[in-house]
């Protein structure tokens, strides 16, 4: 069968090498969502796609695909949008890394959701201009905004079960139900995540705030640790993100708050 060709604009989310001057590469595209591709001849010195394919930067490219092989080739693609830039700070390139795995482990080749596009774009765009301290909360406003697009986005305004206002000194949130609940609505068993005032009060304005905004709030470290531990549960729960990701390991290396250090 014939190749068809699409006309595609991604993030670059993940490379490997396969030969001295070629890559695999998998994409996150505006019109196909995740798609992978070699690009080949990208080590070559003259080569059209060297220096553009690197990670996270923004392409537009032809990538031709039979419809059914998941790997495509790459051709000819275009640099749009520099984010390069990221990888010269540790700590920004560890949860821009993170990012991308959380792309890469919940979605489907070839699903498109221009809106998680437009988040990651959103989100690179912030983080590259952003204080290197600033890095973990605006990692953690993105999942938490992503969550939201996916439908799983926290209630926090009330009790999910009963509507009523809940105690701000016995704050539950459910994972299951993905919401404020208060005790006495809690059933048996049933996972919950236990958070302070401060915590919910984060985590409203992490739903409510561009992420733009977000690089302004300034946080301690018990908060942060505790937003981060709600919205890996939540995602854990409903999209089955691993709560291991290489990155985080990456990150925890770099810094004594942990993994979860926003």
């Amino acid at each position: 069968r014939q190749m068809s060709r699409y006309k595609i604009e991604a993030f670059v989310i993940r490379t490997n090498r396969i030969t001295e001057s070629s890559r695999v590469l998998t994409l996150y595209s505006r019109e196909m969502g995740k798609v992978k591709c070699v690009a080949k001849g990208v080590g070559r010195p003259k080569s059209k796609l060297g220096g553009k394919v690197e990670l996270f930067n923004l392409i537009e490219g032809d990538l031709y695909k039979k419809e059914t092989t998941e790997l495509g080739v790459l051709s000819g693609a275009g640099l749009l949008e520099d984010f390069k830039g990221i990888s010269g700070d540790a700590r920004k390139y560890g949860f821009a890394s993170a990012w991308c795995e959380v792309l890469d482990r919940t979605s489907h080749s070839e699903e498109p959701h221009p809106e998680t596009f437009e988040l990651t774009f959103n989100y690179f765009k912030v983080l590259r201009s952003a204080k290197t301290e600033s890095a973990g909360l605006l990692f953690w406003s993105a999942l938490l905004k992503f969550l939201t697009l996916e439908g799983y986005g926290p209630a926090l305004d009330a009790c999910i079960s009963c509507g009523k206002p809940v105690a701000r000194d016995r704050l539950l949130i459910t994972l299951q139900r993905g919401g404020l609940i208060g005790h006495e609505c809690v059933e048996l068993d049933e996972p919950v995540v236990q958070v302070t005032p401060e915590a919910l009060d984060l985590l409203r304005a992490m739903m409510e705030l561009p992420l733009s905004k977000l690089d302004e709030i300034a946080i301690d470290k018990r908060t942060g640790k505790q937003v981060a531990e709600v919205i890996l549960s939540l995602a854990s729960y409903h999209l089955g993100l691993p709560r291991n990701l290489k990155s985080f390991r990456f990150i925890e290396d770099l810094t004594d708050s942990g993994r979860l250090g926003a």
